[in-house]
């Protein structure tokens, strides 16, 4: 049986593994036929495109690549190493190895060869380590600190907002509170603001944080089924997802305290994880299951406040209770 060994995002080489585990890979997108790969017998790395028939990849060999094992190259005829890889990071892209010997000049293309166009590797999560899933109390821990800064950013909004608001009322006559034009500015301002949550959650989700600068202070990241970071578009799907969590009664946040891998209901809906953000990549030894101080320091502060929330609360119908009494 052969073995393969295939170079990740940061041209650092993987496996061995198998021809059937190669093709899973592609199938799932984890590697693309773009991704280089190497097996004994090689003197270099190629894409997996230039083994589509030997890997029964279902599509035609790329006609720019030579066999790796035509006898009419005499650079790929010699024999690389038998059992270790080269270093995929000394592929200089362009189907060589660099070293140190002489590279004969390159030939100029012909005007009648087909275009192409340089692809490049598409960038992956790192497969086979342990993953720590990030469960129901780190998950409220960084909605905490999310909650605080998109409070800080509708009150700056909100407050552009009125001012304009009172601006448009003033030039339409003085309407009232309760004329059509205040409740459509009203509208409005309510659609800004989860307009703006949306974009918010969705463009860090997306980024290469994949984290919100919640789940960044807590340490955990937003990924899909295959450790992989979400488009935008998904981003703001689950975002909206998280609608329905919340109208039954929060029942879809408390999933994520008993499903197997802690999704809420939002992520089962759009095919998501929230894991340790050491997870899918070359360090997963660094993850840490304990919720960790920021998460305790961050519990005990956000309770507190809800406390003084709900004591607040109860002062302020205790004192209208009294004034309606007498």
């Amino acid at each position: 049986m052969k073995h393969w060994y295939y170079a990740d995002e940061a041209r650092q080489p993987q496996g061995p593994v198998d021809a059937a585990t190669l093709r899973e890979l592609l199938t799932d997108g984890q590697i693309s036929h773009a991704t280089l790969i190497w097996r004994d017998g090689l003197s270099q790395w190629q894409a997996a495109a230039d083994f589509a028939d030997e890997l029964e990849l279902g599509i035609a060999t790329r006609s720019t690549s030579l066999s790796p094992e035509s006898p009419e190259d005499p650079a790929l005829a010699s024999p690389g190493p038998s059992d270790v890889p080269p270093s995929p990071s000394s592929f200089d892209g362009a189907g060589t190895v660099a070293t140190n010997a002489e590279v004969p000049p390159t030939q100029e293309a012909s005007p009648y060869s087909a275009p192409h166009a340089t692809i490049e590797m598409a960038p992956r999560a790192v497969q086979g380590g342990e993953i720590v899933y990030a469960g129901f109390w780190k998950r409220v821990a960084a909605y905490i600190i999310d909650t605080f800064v998109m409070t800080i950013i509708n009150t700056v909004v909100g407050m552009v907002v009125g001012m304009a608001m009172v601006g448009l009322l003033m030039s339409n006559g003085g309407a009232t509170l309760d004329s059509p034009v205040w409740w459509a500015l009203q509208g409005l301002s309510y659609l800004a603001q989860i307009v703006i949550m949306a974009v918010y959650f969705a463009w860090f989700h997306a980024s290469s944080h994949q984290a919100t600068p919640g789940k960044m202070a807590i340490g955990i990241k937003v990924v899909d089924r295959h450790g992989a970071t979400i488009s935008f578009w998904r981003g703001i799907g689950r975002f909206f997802a998280t609608f329905v969590s919340t109208l039954l009664l929060l029942a879809g946040y408390l999933m994520a305290a008993f499903t197997r891998r802690k999704q809420a209901l939002h992520d089962l809906i759009c095919g998501t994880l929230v894991v340790d953000k050491w997870a899918y990549t070359h360090h997963p030894e660094r993850q840490r299951p304990e919720l960790g101080t920021v998460t305790w320091v961050v519990l005990i502060l956000g309770g507190l406040l809800a406390l003084l929330g709900v004591l607040a609360m109860g002062a302020l119908i205790a004192a209208l209770g009294g004034g309606f009494g007498e």
